[in-house]
């Protein structure tokens, strides 16, 4: 991939954990077409450093203090234009987190035992304006349409 500044993926890094957020970092800084414009340690601080640094991808934790993550997903996806390009990341993988996060607006669920090559396949295919989720969660998905009670 060329290493043009046009093609560069911003991406906004929020979780309350901050190892979490330095070894996503590690992830991310890595490679040449991602840059980290940021990263918030809560769910407010998230939603002000996405209206400063207008990133193209935000990787987002579900459960954070101030705010949670879907709410700032909520928030994000009901007032900013364009539309933001969120990927929840998250330890907890429950058939409902999953459903409330895409169904807010979230393009990804990932969890946080995610491989590195894993993480940057998302955050470049959630980029581009594309949907990714893991076959895991599809799986979940997919047997959480089977049962429409839940």
């Amino acid at each position: 991939m060329k290493s043009s500044s046009a093609n560069i993926i911003r991406v906004l890094i929020a979780d309350d954990h901050p190892v979490v957020r330095e070894g996503l970092s590690a992830i991310l800084r890595s490679e040449k077409d991602i840059k980290i414009v940021a990263e918030a340690a809560d769910g407010e601080e998230a939603c002000k450093l996405y209206d400063r640094h207008s990133p193209d991808v935000v990787i987002l934790d579900l459960r954070m203090p101030k705010k949670d993550g879907l709410q700032v997903v909520t928030e994000l996806m009901s007032s900013r234009r364009p539309k933001p390009r969120i990927i929840v990341m998250t330890i907890y993988e429950t058939e409902e987190d999953v459903r409330r996060a895409l169904r807010a607006g979230a393009k990804s669920f990932l969890v946080k035992g995610a491989l590195s090559e894993q993480i940057l396949e998302t955050v470049r295919k959630v980029a581009e304006g594309e949907a990714s989720v893991s076959p895991k969660i599809a799986s979940k998905l997919t047997d959480s349409l089977a049962r429409p009670e839940l």
